[in-house]
C-alpha cells in the first residue's frame, strides 16, 4: 500500500480556500475555571455521601465547576455499585468498567492520577560518569 499525499500546511489550505478552523486549527482552548464542582439537587443520599467523600480528591486533581455533571454521574454510579456490594451481590461488569473510566477522567484513579499526586521517584541507576563531568 502506498502512502497518501502529504498533509497541507494551514497556510496552503488558506491559500486554496480549504481551511476550516474547526478541523485545522491546532490551538485547543481550555477554559480556565477554578471553582469547585457544584452539587446538583437530584443526588440521592447515598450519592451525596460519595460526593462529600470524594470532593477533596477530585478538586486536588483539577476538577472544576465545568465537570460538575461528570462528577455527579460518578457519584450516582458509585452509590449504585456500593449498594450492590453491600447487598452481597456482584455489580454488572459494565458498571465497574464505567466507574473505572470516570475515575480516570476525574483524576482519582488509575496510573495518571498516581502520576499527578506526587513527585516521581528518582531512577535507581544513576549515571556513574556524572561525577567526572561535575554533575
Amino acid at each position: 500500500m502506498q502512502r497518501g499525499p502529504k498533509k497541507k500546511s494551514i497556510e496552503e489550505k488558506k491559500a486554496v480556500g480549504s481551511y476550516r478552523p474547526c478541523r485545522d486549527d491546532p490551538n485547543i482552548i481550555i477554559p480556565a475555571n477554578s471553582a469547585p464542582p457544584e452539587m446538583p439537587d437530584y443526588l440521592s443520599d447515598e450519592a451525596k455521601a460519595v460526593w462529600f467523600e470524594e470532593l477533596d480528591r477530585v478538586t486536588q486533581s483539577g476538577t472544576s465547576n465545568l465537570d460538575s455533571s461528570l462528577f455527579a454521574d460518578y457519584c450516582c454510579l458509585a452509590a449504585i455499585v456500593r449498594a450492590t456490594f453491600k447487598a452481597g451481590e456482584m455489580p454488572k461488569g459494565n458498571q465497574l468498567v464505567e466507574l473505572r473510566k470516570q475515575r480516570e477522567l476525574l483524576g482519582i484513579g488509575g496510573a495518571p492520577s498516581r502520576a499527578q499526586r506526587g513527585k516521581v521517584a528518582e531512577p535507581v541507576n544513576k549515571n556513574e560518569f556524572a561525577k567526572l563531568f561535575g554533575d
